[in-house]
């Protein structure tokens, strides 16, 4: 067995199936044996005994026919009749030879046979002859016909002996046939059984020689993979197991050693920066050289170091610093280049290592004693190939190659620091000299001017003195000599004067040189701000071009949104039908095509919403809006829609929260969760096996967060995964437009490059960044979201209050736009039978219509569409009819009061759970408050007491809940509903029986029920009995849902009583979503109060299509065609337009159409003109018309509706949601 686990895996596995293949042919020879054996036997039968007893049967059928035949003969003396008896044995004694060739054995037999036979034949022959030639001679042959008797009785006495022995011969056969066979089977079963037993002791022994060894090598791979590098891998198979186990540890050894020198060279890294800061700063050398020594001696473990500076005047090096150096006289502190190690190392600019040094050539010295450094290390340091100085480091142990890498990484920065030292002060230097100069121009300066001074006083002397010398000339002449002298005198002052008026004279043109440079310089100056005029006209001109290219830019996206979504909705709607097959006509292969077409398209349409969300970004026209964000529930809801696909990726994935979190947190929930689910997505998608992480957390004290953000206030979003990693040079790169890893990323992985993009842009319009790290490919990555934390009500801003908080450090981006929404009087509707009111609604009932106006526009700021009423009674029929989000009540009103209108709609199961702000002339807060309303405001109030009352009034409507029901027995399901309805503002009742939903529906009023008709206590059918025979329960809009496969009549019986029924498939639960939305939200408020809760008036989803007409208006052949296909199947009965002036005349010829949807860009008259020339005419106020265009900008939705649209749908058309839409308007 030994050499058998030498064997390679391929022989071992060849040597059991060599085996099995040995046995097999055994038996099957051995039963191929037994099997001729037996045919050989069945071949005899068939051969002889079958022949033999059959020709022994005719025989004797023929003696009894040759027996009646003589008998006959003899008794009617007819020869004709003894004719045939003769014919008849000679018949008979040919069968005789056939039996006696057939069997050659059986020939005594036979001759006995034979021999009776012809006695008998001879004596009854002439017995017969003799008695039809002579009848009379009939009684005297009574002996002969005794004895033909005797003969005949004798032959038959044989015949049947002979008979029996044959029959107890093929009997004798069959049986030995039998015999064989069965132990054939014993056999065969005992060889199976032997050859089995061993095939699987062999087979078990080579599964085990293989297995085991694989066990190993997963038990090695775990704990390599949990970082224990020292397991012991032992592997003594010389097969390809022990190959795997052999190359395991290779990798091990190789990912420990990569490992080591990854830790290596990060501790090289951080040791450089540690060091690199250590050297910042406004230092001088000798700090520069204490700081670095302080830190590189202690890091190298080293004793002692010395720090020179190289004084490029002297060409000297000078010791600047040292580190526990004892000082000897014989030691000098000045080396010139080439002067021992110091200067051999600077003059070469190369490191000199010397190893054993003399113990007597250094000292480290102690407060115990002093020991010699054995190893020292010489470094010159260089900038720019300039001699800085040089580093020595003496050390007791020998450098290793990780302290020659720090210190030879390290003295470039040194050298860098020492540079920048050295010119600050070159440059303090430099400047103190400049003002040492300025100083003294500026005492010369001054003395210049007091010499100036002098002399024009004593010029002024010398005039007074030449009057004076002129009117005593006389006296002067007498003391001439005095004069002369005097003269002299004045001579050599005079030459003084000249040369001081020459200085002066110097001194001036130096001024107006000065001057002159400097009006030179103002005049450069104003050359240079008519540039920076030109320059700014320049850029004004560009913002102009790039307002514009943005605009065209715009214009084109909305264009190119149309003319691709056009084609593509044709391409989505007639793939999807192809690929439900619903008539069964298309094979498998042709439905998995129409499937792939179906899913390109789908990936086009993502590209294309991609791109326009980038658009939208960069324009400033992605809107925000502020939710109040608990980190639990984000946890919850991100773990589970992502767990199953990592199950489905074999990833294993997690959300931690984090300490020190706050309990909400203030940003737009649609904009977060986009982010996060696009970087767990791409994690996913990039981790083969591992691990991926989502944390919600505070950053690190020693983290780097944006600039921006204050970390006390900064919540951190990070998703790590065990991935590909990211290049380093490759991490910037990602984050731009259509850019990736690498070149193979889409082809392998699939993708766009606009993700990360996107995420990033929402990220700054949220007020936060994006950030990433990772250590390189293979390694994994970690992204980053930092967000501030927010604050309630920061999303209420205005237009000004945005930018002033954009100046200030805000939480989200300033280019959020706040929602607007169309605004009118009640009265200015059109009639109540036809309207419908949107989802977040305000009624202002007030008496005041000035007022009443000014609060419609402030509501229009917050995005709320405002209704007015002026009195009592139709402010409360109008709550009734339509359920507005919120009402705004005043107290005075005509008619019956504030307070008692309160007391009615709080009374009203329909209306109680809408939030009321009360606003009135008298102060009556309390009151007011204890009635249930949510604030009260007393007239007049100004413009930011009505700002904080509509903060007020849009935070009940987000608060604000509709009721579910929902009646299912499995709490599975109930789960799944929960899940579904998740965010929906929904609250969600579950109860598992028909009794439970009945005394439910007693005490609540709910706005939908979804009930499968499988319960417990009683059928589904009989709970929708009960509710609708019993007057006490408030009717409520129910949706089936059911896996139950329904029959014609329990249709017909649901028909009577719900709204909607669903058979519970894969995609099921958007159906579900779709469907129970409508009555959560819209349906049930837009029936009118004499026809709601009837059952007979709600029509069922099938019917209600049936026969209905509509128009089409679209100018794409490929639209009409597509939609038409999918509409017909609805029942429509449809009608086609090219454009809006084709509708109009359709419209004017047949004006009784059910429906209309209407295309946006048509030629000749396109959708808005078309819609707006319809709602003109007042006999169409009433038509649904639904809006389709591929435009995909902002404002499209709000545009159609001005139009006189009554809703939108977007290209590509979802036909679930088409259907939903039209469902609404057609269901009156």
């Amino acid at each position: 067995m030994t050499g058998f686990q030498h064997l390679s895996v391929r022989l071992k596995i060849l040597s059991v199936a060599g085996l099995g293949i040995f046995l097999f042919l055994a038996y099957f020879l051995y039963s191929y044996y037994i099997a001729e054996t037996n045919i050989d036997h069945l071949r005899q039968v068939e051969s002889h005994d079958f022949p033999v007893l059959e020709l022994v049967n005719a025989n004797n059928v023929e003696f009894l026919a040759i027996s009646d035949t003589y008998g006959d003969a003899i008794t009617q003396g007819d020869a004709d009749l003894l004719d045939e008896g003769r014919e008849r044995s000679d018949r008979f004694l040919e069968r005789l030879g056939d039996i006696e060739r057939l069997d050659p054995t059986l020939s005594a037999p036979v001759d006995d046979l034979r021999s009776a036979f012809i006695t008998y034949i001879t004596v009854a022959n002439d017995t017969a002859a003799r008695l039809v030639a002579d009848p009379a001679a009939r009684i005297s042959s009574y002996e002969a016909l005794t004895e033909m008797q005797q003969l005949e009785e004798q032959y038959t006495d044989e015949h049947s002996a002979f008979e029996q022995q044959r029959y107890q011969s093929f009997r004798d056969n069959l049986n030995a046939s039998r015999e064989d066979n069965k132990s054939t089977q014993l056999i065969g079963l005992a060889l199976g059984s032997v050859a089995f037993t061993l095939l699987g002791l062999i087979a078990l022994r080579v599964t085990r020689s293989i297995t085991r060894p694989l066990e190993d090598a997963m038990g090695a791979a775990d704990s390599i993979a949990s970082g224990n590098w020292d397991t012991e891998i032992r592997s003594d198979s010389r097969d390809e197991t022990g190959h795997l186990i052999r190359a395991i540890r290779k990798m091990r050894d190789t990912l420990k050693a990569r490992t080591d020198e990854d830790r290596r060279q990060e501790q090289l890294k951080n040791q450089l920066s540690e060091l690199n800061t250590l050297m910042r700063g406004d230092l001088s050398i000798e700090q520069l050289g204490s700081n670095l020594l302080s830190y590189v001696v202690p890091t190298l473990e080293a004793q002692v170091g010395a720090f020179y500076t190289f004084d490029t005047e002297s060409e000297t090096l000078r010791l600047s610093s040292a580190y526990a150096m004892q000082r000897r006289k014989q030691l000098a502190n000045e080396f010139r280049l080439g002067e021992s190690l110091v200067g051999q190392s600077a003059l070469e600019k190369k490191t000199i290592i010397l190893e054993q040094v003399p113990e007597e050539y250094m000292l480290v010295g102690s407060g115990t004693g002093n020991a010699a450094p054995r190893n020292v290390m010489v470094l010159p340091i260089v900038h720019d190939d300039e001699l800085k100085g040089v580093l020595e480091v003496g050390t007791f142990e020998a450098f290793s190659d990780s302290d020659t890498a720090f210190l030879e990484q390290g003295v470039a920065l040194i050298g860098v620091a020492l540079h920048s030292a050295q010119n600050r002060l070159r440059l303090a230097g430099m400047l103190e000299q400049t003002q040492q100069q300025a100083s003294a121009l500026e005492a010369q300066k001054e003395e210049m001017a007091q010499v100036n001074q002098d002399l024009e006083e004593q010029a002024m002397e010398l005039s007074a003195s030449e009057s004076r010398l002129q009117q005593q000339q006389e006296e002067l002449k007498a003391i001439n000599e005095e004069l002369e002298s005097q003269t002299q005198a004045l001579r050599a002052s005079e030459e003084s004067l000249q040369a001081q008026q020459e200085e002066l004279r110097v001194t001036n043109e130096e001024l107006e040189a000065q001057a002159k440079v400097l009006g030179e310089q103002k005049a450069e100056m104003g050359q240079k701000n008519k540039e920076l005029e030109l320059l700014h006209q320049e850029l004004e001109d560009k913002i102009k071009e790039l307002e514009l290219s943005s605009k065209y830019k715009s214009e084109f996206l909305s264009t190119m949104s149309h003319e691709l979504r056009t084609p593509l909705n044709s391409i989505l709607i007639l793939s999807n039908a192809l690929g439900q097959n619903k008539k069964g006509n298309l094979d498998d292969k042709q439905v998995e095509h129409a499937q792939v077409i179906h899913s390109a398209g789908a990936d086009l349409l993502s590209l294309i919403n991609d791109i326009l969300d980038i658009s939208k970004i960069e324009e400033g026209k992605m809107d925000v809006m502020v939710d109040a964000i608990a980190p639990s529930e984000l946890c919850d809801h991100f773990q589970r829609h992502f767990s199953h696909i990592a199950e489905n990726r074999n990833v294993a994935f997690q959300v931690a929260q984090g300490e020190g979190l706050p309990g909400s947190f203030y940003t737009d929930r649609q904009r977060l969760e986009q982010i996060l689910k696009n970087l767990l997505s791409n994690a996913l998608k990039f981790t083969d096996d591992g691990s991926v992480t989502l944390s919600i957390e505070r950053p690190g004290d020693d983290e780097r967060i944006p600039g921006r953000l204050d970390r006390a206030s900064t919540v951190k979003f990070a998703v790590t995964d065990t991935g590909v990693g990211i290049p380093e040079d490759k991490q910037k790169l990602i984050f731009e437009a259509f850019q990736q890893a690498d070149g193979t990323t889409s082809r392998k992985y699939g993708g766009t490059g606009l993700g990360l993009t996107i995420s990033r842009e929402l990220a700054r319009l949220l007020g936060g960044e994006i950030s990433l790290y990772s250590d390189g490919p293979g390694t994994g990555a970690t992204f980053m979201l930092y967000l501030p934390e927010g604050h309630a009500g920061q999303g209420d801003q205005t237009d000004d209050e945005a930018q002033t908080t954009s100046a200030q450090a805000v939480d989200i981006g300033a280019n959020a736009e706040a929602h607007t929404a169309a605004n009118r009087p009640l009265d200015e509707q059109g009639g109540d039978e036809g309207y419908v009111v949107r989802e977040k609604t305000v009624l202002v009932v007030e008496d005041d219509g000035e007022f009443a106006s000014v609060l419609v526009d402030l509501a229009a700021d917050y995005g709320l569409e405002s209704h007015i009423c002026h009195d009592g009674e139709a402010g409360l029929e109008y709550a009734r009819r339509y359920r507005p989000s919120a009402i705004i009540l005043d107290i005075g009103l005509p008619g019956i009061d504030g307070w008692e209108v309160m007391e009615k709609l709080k009374a009203d199961a329909r209306t109680q759970d809408i939030p009321v702000h009360f606003l009135s002339g008298k102060d009556e807060r309390k009151k007011a408050l204890d009635l249930g309303a949510i604030d009260f405001l007393a007239k007049p109030v100004s413009q930011e007491q009505m700002l904080n009352a509509f903060a007020k009034i849009e935070t009940a409507i987000e608060t604000n809940v509709r009721r579910l029901l929902v009646v299912e027995d499995s709490a599975i399901q109930h789960a799944s509903i929960r899940e579904l309805f998740d965010q929906k503002g929904v609250q969600i009742t579950a109860v598992t029986s028909g009794e439970a939903a009945l005394k439910a529906l007693g005490e609540t009023v709910y706005d939908c029920m979804i009930l499968d008709l499988t319960l417990p206590d009683m059928s589904g059918f009989e709970l929708l009995e009960r509710l609708h025979g019993n007057d006490d329960y408030e009717a409520v809009p129910v949706v089936i849902y059911t896996g139950k496969d329904l029959t014609r009549d329990e249709e017909a019986r649901l028909r009577k009583y719900a709204d909607r029924i669903i058979l519970k498939t894969e995609r099921s639960h958007e159906r579900l979503l779709n469907e129970a939305s409508l009555f959560l939200h819209w349906l049930e408020s837009t029936l009118p109060a004499h026809r709601r809760g009837n059952a007979e008036l709600i029509e069922h989803r099938d019917d209600i299509f049936e026969g209905k007409k509509l128009l089409l208006v679209d100018d794409d052949m490929r639209n009409i065609y597509a939609l038409s296909a999918q509409l017909e199947e609805l029942g429509f009965d449809i009608h086609l337009a090219n454009n809006g002036r084709e509708s109009l005349e359709a419209l004017d010829e047949s004006p009784d159409f059910d429906i209309v949807l209407m295309d946006i860009m048509m030629p000749e008259m396109d959708g808005y003109e078309a819609m707006a020339q319809i709602r003109s005419q007042p006999r169409f106020a009433a038509l649904p018309v639904l809006a389709l265009t591929a435009k995909a900008m902002k404002d499209d939705r709000a545009k159609c509706l001005d139009a006189g649209a009554n809703d939108y749908c977007s290209k590509p058309i979802d036909m679930s949601k088409l259907t939903s839409l039209m469902r609404v308007w057609l269901h009156k």
